[in-house]
């Protein structure tokens, strides 16, 4: 994971590149990017970024398209919204399992935590490409399950 992901535009441009999620369109997914950049600190590099339906319990239930980082120190999760947005962190070191499910019309990633699970929908194969990259970031991070 040699690429810099700095900027909205670096981390919108990753997640089509590498098929790693989409949301409504490129502009809300420039706003969602957005937060995330604006959240780093100066020594924070993000390793993966990706998209999916947050808090996934089924189609109809969910809480929308998030952008998401996993950086050197934390899980980032963001959404944009017309009034207002969504911010959330995880540290990595609250992180406890990433696990991938395949349902019959989603992948889910599920990310465990100390205090809450997070689950990710995407397509199957944008959910299993999504688990890779977030088990090797962690790794990158140095922290391994």
């Amino acid at each position: 994971m040699a690429v810099t992901l700095k900027t909205a535009q670096d981390m919108y441009n990753f997640c089509q590149d590498h098929g790693m999620g989409k949301g409504n369109s490129q502009s809300w997914d420039l706003k969602h990017f957005q937060l995330i950049e604006e959240t780093l600190s100066p020594n924070e590099h993000v390793l993966t970024v990706f998209e999916g339906l947050h808090n996934y319990a089924s189609l109809s239930k969910h809480d929308k398209n998030f952008a998401y980082a996993v950086t050197t120190k934390r899980f980032i999760m963001a959404q944009k919204k017309a009034i207002g947005s969504v911010l959330q962190t995880v540290s990595l070191s609250n992180v406890n399992d990433i696990t991938f499910q395949k349902k019959a019309l989603m992948g889910i990633v599920t990310i465990d935590t100390m205090k809450e699970r997070f689950n990710v929908a995407a397509n199957y194969e944008v959910a299993e490409r999504i688990h890779k990259s977030v088990l090797k970031a962690l790794e990158i991070a140095g922290k391994s399950f």
